[in-house]
């Protein structure tokens, strides 16, 4: 269910060669960096450049955006003292020292935990173009805001398209070219219904503007679960194209420029029959998918309080055309080690590494799908796998970060205890870590380094 909204042709004026604003369009988790830290130790300060306090919850960021680091938090420490209350807030702070910048709030819906779960916060993750900054608010907001704290411009999905967030709102932005891509977050109530069916999951704006250009709602009455995946873009057999997970168990592909459908793969497929006529069992797409020369890889999801049933990981060619589930796989992956997952894949040097609801990181190689090793944190993954300077990084529920050795046999470099849950990805300016616990963003150097992030 494709609409195509009518805007100037200039906005689809596109080069041959990929031009992405993102840094990381194909979303990899992969980073070029130099002495990054093994370890630290937050209780004595060794290798923590700085800390800022953030909310009592923190689902979205740390993002790196010029001279700031963004975060999406809960108000529940308000940094104004005339904005109290129960909101969705955006915090940027100064990525040298840590000194607060600005904020911007939102109120909560009047849904209440249907759409917008108490102290929940901000749970999208923004997104820098080098510009602005793209989220999606509590409020089901797309929001694009500058680096002053100011809002160029919004678009309101709940109200404008009737979309139904499972309890929140949450997707990290897009921005290529002249457009910036969503996922809407429709989904489903808790007892499975389908208020929205006709709302869209997937869309493009104008970047300059805000103006819708597509929507597409393919998962339509289909729907399992929310829809709290974010899209990736990429270029496989000579075309470009943006992949959206869909919360029916389905990868979508499509024209970026105008939101034709190239290509669709059910998540589903190696399930038995039984299991398919069981909602509990089905599989959707939590996680952002991973576009890398050519391959989608993703792991298959639920909400975190769902069962936590086996998983699958799939590597799926993103050149077919129309339904490519019998013929786009290039493999799948299952073993009993392996659960259901929301953290996206990181791919390098020849190896995925993924992390699940279970508590498992799985190193797996790119090309067959063979597991090389399993870690195991003892405590659930919501936080994404980071791949740099040589190491991986894996932050737990629980607060525990293991550093590893990025390679095809298992090395533990460090095991750390925060002081609070992580279920934010790290991310790094190529010499200091970003990682923020639930209550806490740090800023992490290795201890020769004396600290100082890149300008």
């Amino acid at each position: 269910m494709r609409i195509l909204l009518v805007v100037p042709l200039f906005a689809f004026v596109w080069g041959g060669a990929l031009r992405a604003d993102d840094p990381n369009p194909g979303r990899n988790r992969v980073a070029t960096a130099r002495n990054l830290p093994a370890t630290w130790d937050v209780a004595s300060g060794e290798g923590v450049l700085w800390s800022a306090e953030l909310g009592t919850v923190t689902y979205g960021g740390p993002t790196i955006a010029g001279d700031l680091i963004v975060v999406g938090t809960n108000n529940e420490r308000p940094r104004d003292p005339a904005v109290a209350g129960d909101r969705g807030v955006v915090m940027a702070f100064d990525r040298r020292d840590g000194s607060f910048r600005w904020q911007i709030t939102h109120e909560k819906l009047e849904a209440g935990d249907a759409n917008d779960w108490p102290l929940q916060g901000v749970c999208s993750t923004p997104s820098f173009d080098g510009e602005r900054l793209y989220y999606v608010s509590n409020r089901g907001e797309v929001v694009a805001a500058n680096l002053d704290g100011s809002v160029d411009w919004s678009f309101d999905m709940v109200s404008e398209w009737g979309v139904f967030p499972k309890h929140m709102a949450a997707s990290t932005p897009l921005a290529v070219g002249d457009l910036v891509f969503v996922s809407t977050s429709n989904g489903v109530t808790d007892d499975g219904r389908v208020p929205a069916p006709e709302a869209p999951s997937f869309a493009a704006f104008e970047r300059a503007t805000g103006r819708p250009v597509w929507r597409d709602g393919s998962p339509g009455a289909a729907l399992v679960d929310g829809q709290w995946g974010s899209p990736s873009y990429g270029r496989a057999d000579g075309r470009n194209q943006v992949v959206f997970p869909g919360g029916d168990g389905w990868l979508y592909g499509f024209e970026p420029e105008t939101g034709r459908a190239l290509w669709r793969f059910d998540g589903n497929s190696a399930l038995a029959a039984d299991e398919l006529d069981r909602s509990e069992s089905r599989h959707v797409f939590v996680a952002t998918p991973v576009l890398y020369e050519g391959t989608v890889y993703i792991a298959a999801g639920r909400d975190p309080e769902a069962s936590l049933r086996a998983g699958v990981i799939w590597a799926v060619g993103a050149g077919g055309s129309d339904d490519v589930t019998s013929t786009g796989v290039r493999w799948r992956f299952e073993d009993p080690d392996l659960g259901r997952a929301i953290a996206t894949v990181a791919v390098d040097g020849g190896i995925v590494y993924t992390a699940d609801l279970n508590g498992f990181l799985l190193a797996l190689d790119a090309g067959s799908g063979e597991k090389l090793w399993v870690y195991d944190a003892l405590a659930p993954f919501w936080s994404s796998p980071l791949v740099a300077d040589g190491k991986v990084y894996a932050a737990d529920t629980e607060g525990d970060v293991a550093v590893l050795r990025h390679g095809r046999t298992l090395e533990v470099l460090a095991e750390i205890a925060m002081p609070r849950a992580v279920y934010t990805s790290p991310s790094t300016d190529g010499s200091v870590v970003y990682l923020a616990t639930s209550e806490t963003l740090y800023a992490l150097v290795a201890p020769a380094s004396g600290g100082g992030a890149d300008g």
